[in-house]
This record gives structure tokens, C-alpha cells and sequence, in this order.
């Protein structure tokens, strides 16, 4: 399961997904990544196992990760500081002369926090290559460094998996254990999604069912990254997922029901029950299926 985010305060969506395990890496496939983003990085457009380097200072996490910073301050007096530059003075004679000064300012005191240095590194999962970080212990006291961690991914990739370093594997939601199954990863424009829907809507009155072809078109008209379809006391509910916007659509065949477009991880939304989907907490929108609901969905889902 993938985290997506510009940046996280906390090690909360993390740990989630991981439960009791406390050896981690933070990883993502090479295959995910483009050469331009390694070039940027700072590694050579051919990865080996193995290559290693502290990521070039592409923002505010890289830079503080390279250079560290300072912290300005302003609850101290100020002090006398020397400084150094190249100016132009005129003497008695009225002669311009150029060259390196130092002057005398004033200015508050600074405390230098010290650069992380933490490196990103290209190993081997399963066969499969993919830049991590090094090992992260999930314990209260590498909090700080754990969540500068996640950060300096996120800047770089814009998002991560999690490796688990003792079971040597991808850390993931187990599907056996959902209300869904989930298809492969991919687009489902629908030419390839209405295939696995009339499977279902086949049995339906061929009113009903040209009801449901037009509102799975509809959805199916943003370009879905993302489908699962229900089973047991979901059945026959669907749902688009588009994993860039970490939104998901929730559609079925019973006439009905309104759609719900929710905002959330899809780990979140594949625990709800029925009752939680209506009354939830995570957010989402209730897209009622009048005139108005092509619209409403697709600002929804923007």
C-alpha cells in the first residue's frame, strides 16, 4: 500500500499500516520512477544494487536533510557580528576604491541544528529494484527522525511503500480479508471496465440496466487508476478508485442509492460497513442521482 502526500506530521498512517512490525523501510519501485527524477536526485541514469547517495537539496526536507539550518533567535539580545563582502568606498582624495570589506552588524544569536545526512540506496525486493531508505526503527525515540524520513520520500517521490525488513516484503492490506476484490492495477476506461460490470447488471431488467451502464460510463469517463468489486453483502457495488487524488467512487446497481465519493485511503474506505458508509466520519460527498449528478460528480471527484 502506497502513501501519497505532500509531507505528514506524524508516523500515524504508518503505523497503521504496519501494526506490530518495528523494522521498516520506506521504498519505492524503480519502475514508478522516471530517469529525469533519478538525474535530479543525483544518481546516474543506470542504477546498480547498491548505489547509494544523500539526495540532492530539491526542497525544503532535502535541503535541511544536506545543509541543516538555523534557527534565528529572537528571544535573545542581539550581538555584534563580523561580516565579509566585496564593496566600493571613495577616500579623502575623492578616488573610488573597490575590494573585500569587513563590517561590524547587528543580529540575533543563531542556533545550528545539525544536517540528518540520512541516504536513500537502490536494493533488490522480491526480484525487484527499489530506492529506500535505510532501516527505521518505529519506536517514540526515532519519532523525529522517522517522520524526516517520511518527509524527505515524499519530497522526492511524492510517495512510498513500506518494506518490511523481517518478512522481506512489501507491507500491504491482506485482500483476503476485505469485502473486495480488487483488480489489477491499471485504467478502466469502459471498454475494459463494462466487461466486469455486465457480468453482474446481466441478470437486471434491461431498463435498470441501461440506468447503471449510463452511470458506470459517467464514472468511468474520468479515467479511473483504480476498480474493485464488491462480494457477500456487497454485491453488486462497485468501486472506481483514482489513487493520483486520493479519491474513491462508490457506485451500485441498486437504482436507489446515492453515490459516494470518498477522501481517504483505500484501506479506510474497504473497512467500512453499509451503515458506516452513510454515517461515516472520514470525508466523503453524497452525490444524489438527479439531473444535477454528472456535475456534482465530476467537481467531486476533480
Amino acid at each position: 500500500m502506497k502513501i501519497k502526500a505532500k509531507s505528514v506530521r506524524s508516523m500515524s498512517k504508518v503505523v497503521k499500516i504496519v501494526g506490530d512490525k518495528q523494522h521498516i523501510r520506506l521504498a519505492i519501485s524503480i519502475n514508478d520512477l522516471s530517469k529525469d527524477t533519478l538525474l535530479k536526485l543525483g544518481f546516474n541514469s543506470d542504477l546498480n544494487i547498491g548505489d547509494s547517495l544523500m539526495p540532492t537539496a530539491i526542497g525544503k526536507f532535502s535541503d535541511f536533510n544536506a545543509n541543516g539550518k538555523e534557527v534565528v533567535r529572537k528571544d535573545l539580545p542581539k550581538e555584534s557580528c563580523s561580516i565579509m563582502c566585496y564593496g566600493t568606498t571613495r577616500d579623502w582624495q575623492g578616488n573610488m576604491h573597490s575590494g573585500i570589506q569587513t563590517r561590524t552588524i547587528k543580529k540575533y544569536p543563531r542556533d545550528y541544528i545539525v544536517a540528518p545526512s540520512e541516504i536513500i540506496q537502490v536494493i533488490k525486493i522480491n526480484d525487484l529494484e527499489y530506492i529506500a531508505t535505510d532501516e527505521i526503527n518505529l519506536t517514540s525515540e526515532n519519532e523525529e527522525r522517522n517522520i524526516h524520513l517520511c518527509n524527505l520520500m515524499l519530497e522526492c517521490f511524492s510517495e512510498f511503500e513500506i518494506f518490511d525488513i523481517r518478512e522481506n516484503e512489501i507491507v500491504g492490506p491482506k485482500l483476503k480479508r476485505l469485502q473486495w476484490d480488487v483488480l489489477p492495477k491499471g485504467k478502466y476506461p469502459w471498454s475494459v471496465s463494462g466487461k466486469i460490470i455486465q457480468g453482474i447488471t446481466g441478470k437486471l431488467p434491461k431498463n435498470e440496466q441501461e440506468v447503471i451502464d449510463h452511470r458506470m460510463k459517467a464514472i468511468s469517463r474520468h479515467n479511473p487508476d483504480f476498480l474493485a468489486s464488491g462480494r457477500g453483502g456487497f454485491s453488486g457495488y462497485f468501486v472506481y478508485g483514482f489513487e493520483s487524488k486520493g479519491k474513491y467512487v462508490l457506485e451500485s446497481i441498486h437504482l436507489d442509492n446515492a453515490t459516494y465519493v470518498f477522501e481517504s485511503d483505500w484501506e479506510d474506505v474497504s473497512q467500512l460497513t453499509k451503515n458506516e458508509i452513510i454515517n461515516s466520519n472520514i470525508v466523503h460527498e453524497r452525490v444524489v442521482h438527479n439531473k444535477m449528478w454528472a456535475n456534482v460528480l465530476a467537481r467531486a471527484i476533480k
